[in-house]
């Protein structure tokens, strides 16, 4: 079985690497203004794949079901690092662990291709680019961590495996954080 979610994984990663992204037509560049004061047009984006085609509609539409998935390996990935310490302590509630990390580690796969199609041509300025960035890119780590401990966990001692199942809880917590800036704003936590 791991086998098979290794080879999945790769092959999604291969996929979303050579998706092409939107950008500008070569050789369009936008132009704010002239010598004379006047704005000129900016030119449009032109999206790499059109915006009729059915993959662009597929991807989007799939997109969509990210706010959806990315409740699951939040939730289950939390679960299974709070369990495996509590199971470190106590010694009891151990064999939760596996069901729960497999889970979450398949849900957060799963979140982050999807969260990726979700934002394939979506449009981000300023602050909110930079959210966007940090949580993409924290969001698709937190998928490779959770992948990495679940094919690693019988192999890890338990002190060890306890580590890396808590980098990958602070991953979630991380990457989720920067997710609710991203639709709550970045000062929501300040706002009562």
């Amino acid at each position: 079985m791991p086998n098979a979610l290794a080879t999945g994984f790769s092959l999604l990663l291969m996929t979303l690497c050579f998706v092409p992204s939107p950008g500008r037509a070569e050789g369009i560049e936008p132009v704010s203004g002239d010598a004379s004061g006047e704005v000129a047009q900016i030119e449009e984006e032109v999206p790499a794949v059109p915006g009729d085609s059915l993959v662009y509609r597929s991807i989007k539409y799939a997109g969509k079901y990210h706010l959806l998935a990315l409740h699951f390996p939040i939730a289950l990935l939390l679960m299974a690092t709070a369990v495996q310490w509590y199971a470190m302590a106590s010694g009891r509630g151990g064999n939760l662990v596996p069901p729960l990390l497999w889970f979450g580690t398949a849900g957060a796969v799963a979140a982050a291709a999807l969260g990726w199609m979700y934002a394939y041509d979506s449009v981000y300025f300023g602050d909110d680019e930079k959210l966007l960035f940090l949580h993409r890119w924290l969001g698709t780590s937190t998928a490779v961590v959770a992948v990495l401990v679940l094919l690693l966990q019988k192999r890890l001692g338990p002190k060890s495996f306890s580590l890396a199942l808590s980098l990958c809880g602070a991953l979630v917590a991380i990457s989720a954080h920067f997710g609710a800036s991203l639709v709550n704003g970045a000062d929501f936590l300040k706002k009562f």
